[in-house]
């Protein structure tokens, strides 16, 4: 149904949202300022006294106050005309910041509060102290305020003195000397910086000789002419030997390819073929060739005569061996012994190539092209070596090309620069002219009005101070949020001062029906609905410190469970400082410590103030209470008193003082912590939430005694509503002021 009511009105999650974290802000912003309401609501009066003192002491010191004139004149800045007509000497005197963040008009103001200029215009106009003395530079820049005009290049100059004619005076001196010691500054400059050209010129002409001697030396060691044509022509001429190497390479492989082929089946390398070649052609070879032809056509003739075996036949065979001796002698002699020649490679035939000359011609070809493509490899190293070396010789030729042109510019501005400052060294104006002079002051004042307004933020912060130190001083616990951040403890109820009339002071008892008595049964309540999966039985009532209402809450969240028809049984276990006989008016002859001790048993001592609550006292104070509520009796007497009763309460000594408490939490299912404002401080709370850490017991829940009737309203939600349903005068107001009995 929410939902559906959220979308009717248009809110989106992202407004949702939004809404929250303004709430959320809303609400922080609510607390603090209610805090310090409530610090200065403690401390109104040392606060009211402090902002008394100091308003009356301003008011008397505004009284001592004289009347002072103040007179004001106006610089305006602006650029060199001069300068930007002629172009010459535009960068003299110019209002330039170091650092971009700056205004060069303050650098200007702190010139004009420099000591020789306040020195000369003290002097000038012979300015005196009250006692008759010269008036000092630091007296005279106390009075002089000079500031910058906003959103222009215009500064004000004001002076403040008793006298209207050297208020004005002053004034009107001081921007005088500050546009003198401005033209002073601009010509020191010019003439600095001459003299600094005068000196550098030798030098930098001197650089510029070396540079050009340098990249001169390297033209001549690298042989560099025009190195972007000697570029172009590497390019032309690698690509011209790549064409070539390609061509003589391909003719190279061709011929190699011939010639492997002619010598396999030769069987000769280079020199035996020149050699057969040569023998081929001498005289004697050639008459043996004819020889044998004779000895073949004759022995032709005669086979078809004869046969092989006639005298005749082996007679023309022997002859024909004899001449192949006698040549293949001649091939061992010339060739070698191991090779072989035929006939045919030794004759010569014209009207065929033998294969000796052609194998000769294919050999003398590879190696003319073998030499001529070494070559070209050889001339496109070179080439390549070059157009490696090149860009380098660019890079360096280019650093001394810098260098000199660098070399040219810092001369060549040098000689301008000096020409202009020679037209400047006379110049007489500045970049600030005077543009109001200060008049004579018609009105003073005296400065009270201010020094008032001053008093009261003094007394204002100072009265806010002494409330921050006196709350600084005060270490309690002041308020709920303080003892909630001390004590992470669900808070089960919050008890209202309120006036307590009655002797017994338990107002469940005397005004059931009121809403101090419901505050008791919401207690218990909360104490059933947050402990529901695990109900206590036994629970343990204690506190920091004394003081607190521990033994109040405890009497009266007593009576409201046993209103509720439960039976009850209150212990007081507070053996060294026993409350609960007073709070009831009960006799304190017999109680707990009888019991502990065999003296009786527990239903002949308890006494019953009400229908369904028994309590136990303590009875007459042992000498070692310790000993009695850690014994074995004390066990057993409650574990009786769980089967007797529905609920039992022990009102226990506070955490810090005893070790009371550490010995019966082991006895209970859980504690209930009792806090006070004003009455707990920081360090009692720190060691009791020690202690109750250390404990490692339940702790149930924390119920805030004594809360004062602003916060109650604020931090208990119910109680504005409850005025509809109980008696006003029963219900915690602003006027009802007394503190709940602290016990």
């Amino acid at each position: 149904m929410s939902n559906f009511t959220g979308m009717s009105n248009g809110q989106t999650p992202e407004n949702l949202s939004l809404n929250n974290s303004y709430t959320a802000s809303r609400e922080n912003i609510d607390v603090n300022l209610y805090n310090y309401l409530q610090k200065l609501r403690r401390r109104w009066k040392p606060a009211l006294a402090v902002f008394l003192l100091t308003v009356g002491s301003v008011a008397a010191l505004s009284t001592l106050l004289k009347k002072s004139y103040q007179a004001e004149g106006k610089l305006l800045f602006k650029q060199n005309n001069t300068a930007s007509l002629t172009k010459v000497g535009q960068g003299i005197g110019e209002l330039k910041p170091l650092l971009n963040d700056q205004s060069p008009l303050k650098t200007e103001i702190e010139r004009m509060k420099t000591e020789p200029i306040l020195v000369q215009t003290i002097e000038k106009l012979k300015l005196k102290d009250e006692e008759g003395k010269a008036l000092k530079p630091e007296a005279l820049n106390k009075k002089l305020k000079i500031e910058i005009v906003s959103g222009t290049d215009v500064i004000s100059l004001r002076y403040q003195d008793q006298d209207p004619y050297t208020a004005a005076d002053v004034i009107n001196t001081l921007m005088k000397l500050y546009l003198d010691e401005q033209v002073k500054s601009t010509q020191a400059e010019t003439a600095n910086a001459d003299g600094f050209i005068s000196n550098q010129l030798p030098q930098i002409e001197q650089k510029l000789s070396q540079a050009e001697s340098d990249l001169r030396r390297f033209k001549e060691a690298n042989r560099v002419v025009n190195l972007a044509k000697e570029k172009e022509t590497l390019v032309v001429e690698l690509a011209n030997l790549n064409q070539q190497i390609a061509n003589v390479a391909a003719q190279f492989q061709g011929t190699q390819a011939q010639t492997a082929t002619l010598n396999q089946q030769l069987g000769l390398n280079l020199n035996q073929a020149l050699a057969a070649n040569q023998l081929g052609g001498t005289p004697v070879v050639e008459s043996i060739f004819k020889d044998l032809a004779d000895v073949e056509t004759e022995l032709a003739q005669q086979r078809q005569r004869f046969r092989d075996n006639h005298p005749m036949v082996q007679s023309l065979l022997e002859k024909r061996q004899d001449l192949n001796q006698k040549l293949e002698g001649l091939i061992t002699e010339t060739v070698g012994s191991n090779t072989k020649i035929s006939e045919g490679l030794l004759r010569s035939d014209g009207n065929k190539e033998n294969p000796l000359e052609k194998y000769i011609s294919l050999e003398i070809d590879r190696i003319s092209q073998q030499r001529q493509l070494a070559s070209l490899s050889q001339s496109q190293q070179a080439y390549l070596q070059r157009a490696k070396q090149l860009p380098q010789i660019e890079q360096q030729q280019q650093d001394l090309l810098r260098q000199v042109e660098a070399a040219e510019k810092v001369y060549q501005n040098l000689l301008d620069s000096q020409q202009e400052l020679k037209l400047l060294q006379n110049q007489t104006t500045g970049n600030a002219q005077i543009i109001e002079l200060a008049q004579l002051p018609e009105k003073g004042s005296s400065g009270r009005l201010a020094l008032m307004v001053l008093g009261l933020i003094l007394g204002l912060l100072l009265s806010n101070l002494s409330v921050l130190l006196l709350e600084m001083q005060d270490r309690s616990l002041k308020t709920i949020p303080e003892i909630k951040q001390r004590f992470p403890y669900k808070v089960l109820g919050l008890i209202p001062q309120y006036t307590d009339d009655e002797p017994n002071g338990i107002v469940v008892q005397r005004e059931p029906d009121s809403f101090n008595s419901e505050i008791y049964r919401m207690i218990q309540a909360n104490l059933k609905i947050l402990n529901q999966d695990n109900p206590p039985q036994v629970v343990l009532v204690t506190s920091s410190v004394p003081g607190e209402g521990k033994s109040t809450i405890a009497a009266n969240l007593a009576t409201a469970i046993a209103q509720l028809g439960r039976r009850v049984l209150l212990i007081d276990g507070d053996l060294r400082r026993a409350n609960q006989h007073h709070l009831w008016n009960m006799s304190n002859h017999l109680g707990l410590k009888d019991v502990l001790t065999h003296k009786t048993s527990l239903h002949e001592v308890v006494a019953r103030p009400i229908e369904r609550l028994d309590l136990l006292t303590v009875g007459v104070v042992p000498p070692n209470p310790l000993a009695l509520l850690d014994s074995i009796e004390m066990n057993e007497l409650i574990a009786q008193a769980k089967k007797d009763y529905d609920f039992v309460l022990i009102d226990a000594p506070p955490l810090p003082i005893t070790a009371d408490v550490l010995t019966l939490s082991k006895l209970v299912d859980g504690l209930l912590f009792v806090s006070r404002p004003g009455v707990v401080e920081q360090e009692s709370a720190a060691f009791a939430q020690e202690i109750l850490v250390t404990i490692n017991k339940r702790v149930l829940g924390m119920v805030i005694n004594g809360v004062k009737p602003s916060e109650f309203e604020r931090y208990s939600y119910h109680a504005k509503y409850a005025k509809g349903y109980f008696s006003s005068k029963k219900l915690p107001s602003n006027s009802d002021r007394t503190e709940v009995a602290p016990v």
